[in-house]
């Protein structure tokens, strides 16, 4: 119970009490003096009228005009009796009035109940035995006046009990609003919102309270902002070139890996490998600030082509690492004259143009203009080149070193090719938009969908729940379509929204039969159009009872484009239940940002970190960073792609609360 309810039903049973006591001493003391009055109006009516009937009384002839005098008093109804007995004690005279009321309840007559005594007089004949008048007064108008008197006694106290109440009720809500407020407040803090209370209680005692829990608040929110900003200075010192802001080896080695180490998924693209050719040559004969300002040239380029690529074949590029993770064309510096560049959503075709678009930039772009200085004509002969491009394809489960061996063997082809690019020998041709186009339609017209589901526990195997993978096969051959180039490919058809219905709509109807609680992927071209956004909480809200076992899995990559349509359709599933999962978290400097956007239920630690933890100091301290950030909002935290148990025992030591991958559990049929 709380504390102004205690106070208030304490109020109420003294102001009972007060109220009960009060008005019983009232009408109590009343009564008594009405009895009193009643006995001195009976006393002195029977003295009188002794006094007028006695020159009368010794004539029996003269009995009328004392019965005349008597009814003359009687019918005043003052009293109730009225007797006149002989000598003898014989009734010569008796006038009765019944006790009956209409204006006073029973129970009040019978509670408090008036008494009036008798009064007597004796009344002489002469010298003769004297006759006796007795007379008792009728309490009908006592208890008229006791019960007004009682009512306004009533009244009098209630109004005094609203007052009281009243300003209780001021002083307890100058007590307890300031206490609710600070309850919100510590509970806004518990959610990362550093809130403070602006409306300061006067009270000196309650001011004290405010403002320290107002201190305290603005020192969470440094000591927060402070993590943050530490974590994100150390993200860039480990995983960001200075020269460039690309992304450096260290981030290449750990998101490749995790690329080709997820199995569900299952990417394949084309990896770029860029030389800046005249770097060494720059260096030794002008200076490594020269060389710098060749290499800056040299990423302007680079950014430059990925850009116009970018508006023709709806691709992402990014050379950047606070969205670097969910870009198309991943950037990365591998090494000072070496440039990788990731390519996920592209053709061979398509990574053909944009390799024949940076050669013609490179060859347009001559290095002395570059740097802005003069060579010698042997120098000139050995920097004539700017840069050189070799490219080879890769796939899930491809082997790392061998992908880089492969684009560095298409490099050194580069070096002696007139076009100053050149393909892997090991390529594979992928299937054209329109092969593509009508075997999307078929699966959607067929709806055949099959449901993997993976299973994330924690350290003991408690199960948080199973995310759930749609697998699609061939309408022809009937084997695995990958699902990473399905999706990509779905994009870009603009069929993404098709197929992520067809996999909720499957979802939904399976969780009604079994229910269990199961994580669903929402791709970010799905969430970018609020049509699907309404149609989702529509159809959700159709079938609230099963929400409570849903999950919606996001990753940034959506919050970056679509910010707006993600707090919106995030904040409208917690209404209904649903929780929130923030995949690729700590992917980039933006993520701390959407957590604070979004307040997700759990956050995915990006694969890419999970990859050689066992073995890198710098991974292990940025995830601790990651892990202390996510619990410090009551977030729980996920490691993806865990493959070994030597990878588990790492994660759990830096606090991680679950964990996912081929050593926790592989996805079977749901």
């Amino acid at each position: 119970m709380s504390l102004s309810k205690q106070l208030y039903l304490g109020l109420l049973l003294v102001m009972t009490l007060v109220f009960v006591g009060t008005l019983w001493i009232n009408v109590n003391n009343t009564r008594n003096y009405i009895n009193t009055q009643l006995a001195s109006h009976a006393q002195d009516t029977a003295t009188s009228l002794g006094l007028s009937i006695k020159p009368f009384i010794g004539s029996p002839d003269d009995l009328p005009m004392v019965d005349g005098m008597i009814k003359a008093i009687f019918d005043s109804g003052y009293y109730q009796k009225v007797i006149l007995k002989d000598n003898k004690g014989k009734i010569i005279l008796e006038k009765t009035n019944p006790i009956v009321f209409d204006t006073v309840p029973n129970w009040f007559v019978n509670f408090f109940s008036l008494t009036p005594p008798e009064a007597s007089t004796e009344v002489y004949d002469g010298w003769m035995k004297p006759k006796t008048l007795h007379i008792t007064s009728h309490p009908g108008f006592g208890y008229i006046q006791l019960w007004q008197s009682a009512i306004k006694s009533s009244w009098m106290i209630l109004a005094l009990f609203l007052i009281a109440g009243t300003l209780v009720s001021m002083v307890l809500r100058t007590i307890t609003d300031p206490i609710k407020k600070a309850a919100e407040q510590a509970d806004e803090i518990c959610q990362g919102n550093f809130v403070q209370v602006d409306d300061i209680p006067k009270p000196i005692e309650l001011s004290l309270f405010v403002n320290a829990m107002n201190r305290m608040s603005r020192i969470l929110q440094k000591m927060f902002n402070e993590l943050t900003k530490q974590t994100e200075k150390y993200q860039r010192f480990a995983y960001i070139d200075e020269l460039t802001g690309l992304a450096n080896r260290r981030a290449f080695n750990n998101q490749f890996e995790s690329l080709l180490a997820n199995k569900e998924d299952n990417n394949s693209g084309f990896l770029m490998i860029i030389r800046l050719s005249s770097l060494d040559t720059i260096n030794k004969s002008h200076g490594y600030i020269a060389g710098d300002e060749y290499v800056k040239q040299g990423v302007d380029l680079i950014n430059k082509t990925l850009l116009n690529v970018d508006g023709k074949i709806g691709g992402k590029v990014s050379g950047n690492i606070k969205d670097n993770i969910n870009a198309t064309h991943k950037t990365y510096r591998l090494a000072g004259s070496d440039f990788a560049i990731i390519m996920q959503e592209c053709n061979k075709d398509e990574c053909q143009q944009t390799a024949v678009e940076l050669m013609q930039l490179f060859n347009k772009t001559t290095v002395q203009a570059t740097i802005q200085l003069e060579f010698k004509t042997d120098e000139q002969a050995k920097i004539n080149n700017f840069a050189h491009i070799g490219i080879t394809n890769y796939a899930t489960d491809s082997e790392m070193p061998k992908v880089l061996a492969q684009a560095d063997n298409a490099l050194v082809k580069a070096l002696s090719n007139k076009d100053g690019w050149q393909f892997s020998d090991k390529l594979v041709m992928p299937q054209g938009n329109s092969v593509w186009k009508q075997q999307l339609d078929q699966l959607l017209e067929n709806e055949k969908v099959i449901l993997m589901a993976q299973a994330i526990t924690d350290k003991n195997e408690k199960l948080l729940y199973h995310e759930l993978y749609a697998r699609f096969n061939h309408t022809d051959h009937n084997t695995p379509i990958p699902m990473a180039q399905l999706m990509l490919v779905a994009e870009r058809l603009n069929l993404a929204e098709s197929f992520d219905k067809l996999v909720i709509r499957k979802v939904i109807t399976q969780v009604k039969t079994s229910p269990g609680n199961v994580a669903i992927n929402l791709s970010p071209a799905s969430l970018g159009h609020k049509k699907f956004c309404q149609w989702l909480i529509d159809e959700l809200a159709l079938c609230k009872d099963i929400c409570k076992f849903l999950t919606f899995e996001i990753s940034e990559q959506s919050l970056i484009h679509h910010a707006e349509n993600v707090c919106r359709i995030t904040k409208a599933l917690k209404a209904l239940n649903c929780k929130i999962t923030l995949e690729h978290f700590g992917a980039s400097t933006s993520s701390f940002t959407h957590l604070m956007q979004i307040k997700p239920d759990h956050v995915k630690i990006d694969g890419s970190y999970s990859q050689q933890i066992e073995n890198s100091t710098e991974n292990q301290l940025f995830v601790q960073s990651l892990v202390n950030i996510a619990h410090s909002l009551q977030i729980t935290v996920i490691a993806e792609l865990v493959e070994t148990d030597t990878q588990k025992t790492q994660l759990g030591s830096l606090f991680v609360d679950y964990f996912q991958g081929y050593n926790i559990d592989k996805p079977t049929v749901w």
